[in-house]
């Protein structure tokens, strides 16, 4: 957590809603262009405590009109050559684990009071080295589907049908809701002091 070392997390940048990817080279498409011109910010953590950091200074993004999903870490101000680190999704605060129904018969995930509701964009992700359950891929952004209060399926399309789990694998994982920020023209996406938080704790 220390970004006085070579190849810490320096800039933030805005990325479409495609799949970042997890390599060293951003796999979506960052913003480019716009009036102001869209540019990566330089980021400054504060201090470290209880195995936290978050941004000490708020950052602004000038935007062309488009539709963004992720917040992009980069250590280098403006290349995409071995200087992926990561994302996050813009306003991803509800996240949370899962489980999978192991009959296979409803394809439901089951997490208890997960907050989410038809509609809404999430991605998934494995854990604990476990693959996600076979049918779904994780870093798609899906749509919500057939919600009730603590379980709810994944589509690829608003509204559409859910995704077929056809095996457990892991059988649990994680999700992390998305609310993109679309723009019918120029606009900006601000990130408050201390919304990114680098965690850790669980390491």
């Amino acid at each position: 957590m220390d970004e006085s070392v070579s190849g810490a997390i320096t800039h933030i940048g805005v990325g479409n809603l495609t799949d970042p990817g997890t390599g060293a080279n951003y796999g979506g498409t960052e913003a480019t262009g716009g009036s102001p011109a869209y540019a990566r910010q330089a980021v400054t953590w504060g201090a470290a405590a209880s195995g936290q950091k978050a941004n000490s200074g708020a950052l602004t993004f000038d935007v062309p009109a488009g539709t963004y999903g992720f917040l992009l870490f980069f250590n280098h101000v403006s290349t995409n050559s071995n200087n992926f680190l990561g994302y996050a999704p813009i306003n991803g605060t509800v996240k949370g684990f899962f489980s999978v129904d192991t009959t296979l018969t409803n394809d439901a995930l089951f997490s208890v009071a997960h907050g989410l509701a038809d509609g809404d964009r999430l991605q998934l992700f494995n854990v604990f080295a476990e693959s996600l359950p076979t049918g779904l891929t994780e870093g798609t952004v899906y749509f919500v589907v057939s919600s009730t209060t603590n379980s709810f399926k994944v589509s690829l399309t608003s509204g559409g049908a859910a995704v077929d789990i056809t095996a457990v694998a892991g059988g649990e994982g994680f999700f992390q809701k998305v609310i993109p920020e679309t723009f019918a023209s120029q606009g900006q996406i601000t990130v408050a002091i201390g919304a990114l938080v680098l965690d850790a704790t669980g390491i």
